[in-house]
């Protein structure tokens, strides 16, 4: 495992280095303010989690949010509160075949899902419309290495949950009201409940409300 000091985690993979470094809300709305959109690849992320859920491998959202927060600190504020609960934005530099490409990386939830959200710094001489999504620019960042750093991150965060799960003990809870899914940590254990109706929904938040008081 690559340790974080002062907020900046280093991978070597593929023969590509990534430098990621922390971010508050503040300085990431600033440097996406002048960053391309890099689009999502849904169906790596279906059969990435249905690869993980079949061997038993998925961290729930709790082992998730726990994890990121114990490793960088608490969550920010840049996501939508009515389908989601937490984002973590990084500042990543790309080193690649001698050359170094600046990105921006935001693991949030979206209505239960945990995404990987990529955006390319735009440097001074570079025009590109910044209104549409863009596909991944093949000689900085491509396809094949999103879905590398993206699988190898989650394995990363994986290792890290094994290494502080014996050790956590802070009552939590989150939840997302467009789904009706709460997650946190109560009573030894990690959870995350998915819930049929609004009116269970809002029995289950009461009880934590309670019990958190």
């Amino acid at each position: 495992m690559h340790p974080i000091k002062n907020k900046v985690i280093n991978i070597d993979l593929s023969g590509n280095h990534y430098r990621l470094e922390r971010l508050d809300d503040s300085k990431y709305y600033e440097l996406w303010k002048n960053s391309l959109a890099i689009a999502d690849d849904y169906g790596f992320y279906i059969d990435f989690y249905l690869y993980l859920r079949d061997r038993a491998e998925s961290l729930n959202l709790a082992q998730i949010y726990v994890s990121l927060e114990n490793l960088c600190e608490k969550s920010g504020k840049f996501f939508d509160d009515w389908k989601g609960s937490f984002s973590f934005p990084f500042f990543l530099k790309v080193s690649k075949a001698g050359h170094e490409f600046d990105y921006l990386l935001n693991i949030y939830d979206h209505r239960g899902s945990v995404n990987f959200g990529i955006g390319k710094q735009l440097q001074p001489h570079e025009r590109y419309d910044a209104r549409v999504i863009h596909q991944p620019f093949p000689e900085e960042f491509s396809r094949q290495d999103i879905n590398k750093f993206i699988t190898y991150f989650y394995g990363y965060i994986q290792g890290y949950f094994e290494e502080i799960k014996s050790s956590y003990s802070h009552f939590l809870y989150k939840r997302i009201d467009s789904n009706s899914i709460l997650f946190g940590y109560k009573d030894s254990n990690f959870f995350e409940e998915h819930y049929d109706s609004p009116e269970e929904y809002d029995r289950a938040v009461k009880l934590l409300e309670t019990f958190s008081l």
